[in-house]
């Protein structure tokens, strides 16, 4: 049967941008897991970047709160009130999440993968419900998904153009913004660092000293103005990258915790398959942690409008805080919305079975090929172990210091979305030289993106009644 793929992509893309943008606009944009309306209001109403100690969110890095308060001030100079700007805003992130899809399509096709492989991958990245989530909410997260996919795909074009001067550049100038979106965008830092090491090995040793000079001046200017930035923050604050628990209160003191500490070294996701939320005894695996909440909406923000019980959810929400003992099970909670959550979380396992797959066979294969391989798809697949490797470090640091689930989430784990999408391709193209398994690819993925369209309508359908 003759395959029209680009049809196909088109369809996921479309469905994609619909999921996406009608859960954005029935979700209320103060439904998100912070306040980030705070820092841009406290912007355009003085005109300055907010100390650090002025709001929860004020301690984070300032190029989000900027861009949006320059919207929200042009929105306001054209008539619009408070609530228009705010849900304006809103779905300004919605279109972060977006413009991410197609940066991650781009990223895909720079790279050898087959037709069919690229498909499954650009599907997963439309239909993954964490990154739907995250669109319909109000944060500074899909910026930073989108800028670090940015940073990932002009690296690539660096590394193709052999590093030319205006592609340097042109990273140089996006670094410097990414790192100020959040935290965890930090990553492209070391990433960078990484490829110019390789390009610097395989550069002849007759320009080797003008690469050095390349890479050191693309890194001149985002590192100049981090180091200022972290040596104000040293004398106004005491510490180089404040957060708001240091500023504040420390989320141990009213964060629920389970007796046990947290592990990093086991990963038990059939244990949230009956009740696929967050609940005393399922508070202590991180890779549990963090895969349910990418496939469903464990630390729940929809599933709340879904049910007509709000004493119990006012009780839940309030165990959350630690002000509140945990509720039990909920009695009223659908047998449909427990069915997709344990349909997701289950299925969800077989996308990342494939990319560990795609993972370990791609540097299998070229441990035993090393000579054949050439330096450039060398040093673009470097890419991808650096964005993982260091995502990862940073977020179970953070969790090691301070053990709690808003520590753990799946969120943080999106800027490595294009590692993700590489892996999974690399793991289908291992895959789908055998007709059974190529077919059984197909019929589990395309059951994965019906259900996950289901359960977003399933949850506009209650959030249309509001």
């Amino acid at each position: 049967m003759r395959i029209n793929y680009k049809i196909i992509t088109l369809i996921f893309f479309t469905l994609a941008i619909f999921l996406r943008v009608s859960l954005c606009m029935l979700n209320p944009p103060n439904n998100s897991f912070d306040n980030h309306f705070e820092p841009i209001s406290l912007i355009m109403q003085y005109g300055t970047i907010p100390a650090k100690n002025a709001c929860w969110e004020c301690s984070q890095p300032p190029i989000f709160y900027l861009v949006s308060a320059k919207i929200g001030r042009l929105c306001f100079d054209m008539g619009a009130n408070t609530a228009q700007i705010t849900k304006f805003l809103q779905l300004i992130c919605c279109f972060y999440g977006i413009i991410t899809i197609i940066v991650i399509y781009l990223i895909i096709n720079k790279y050898p993968l087959s037709t069919f492989s690229k498909l499954i991958s650009f599907g997963l990245v439309c239909f993954l419900p964490r990154h739907i989530y995250m669109s319909a909410m109000h944060s500074n997260d899909t910026m930073a998904y989108l800028f670090v996919a940015i940073c990932i795909y002009i690296l690539i074009i660096n590394i193709e153009r052999n590093f030319s001067l205006i592609s340097l550049m042109l990273l140089s100038l996006v670094i410097s913004i990414t790192i100020f979106i959040k935290y965890n965008t930090l990553v492209v830092i070391p990433i960078v660092l990484v490829i110019f090491i390789f390009g610097f090995i395989n550069s002849p040793k007759t320009d080797r000293n003008k690469k050095f000079v390349l890479y050191c001046l693309t890194l001149l200017i985002p590192l100049s103005i981090l180091s200022t930035y972290m040596l104000y923050n040293i004398k106004a604050y005491g510490k180089a990258l404040p957060v708001a628990y240091e500023i504040f209160s420390n989320p141990l003191d009213s964060q629920p915790r389970d007796e046990v500490r947290v592990s990093f070294l086991n990963f038990k996701p059939w244990g949230s398959i009956a009740t696929p939320i967050l609940a005393p005894g399922k508070l202590s695996s991180f890779w549990t942690i963090v895969y349910n909440g990418m496939w469903f909406d464990t630390e729940p923000k929809f599933l709340c409008f879904m049910d007509s019980n709000t004493a119990w959810w006012r009780q839940y929400f309030g165990w959350q805080n630690g002000l509140k003992r945990f509720p039990g099970d909920n009695p009223s909670m659908s047998k449909l919305t427990k069915l997709e959550g344990s349909s997701l979380i289950t299925l969800g396992l077989f996308p990342l079975l494939l990319s560990f797959i795609g993972f370990i066979d791609y540097y299998i294969n070229y441990i035993k090929l090393y000579p054949k391989y050439k330096w450039i798809e060398t040093t673009k697949m470097s890419i991808f172990p650096a964005l993982l490797i260091c995502n990862a470090a940073g977020i179970i640091a953070v969790t090691s210091n301070i053990p709690v689930f808003s520590h753990m989430k799946a969120s943080f784990f999106l800027v490595s979305l294009p590692a993700f999408a590489i892996y999974l391709s690399l793991g289908v193209m291992a895959c789908e030289n055998r007709s059974t398994l190529k077919w059984a690819i197909t019929i589990i993925f395309g059951a994965l993106f019906v259900i996950v369209f289901l359960h977003i309508l399933h949850i506009l359908s209650f959030l249309y009644r509001i």
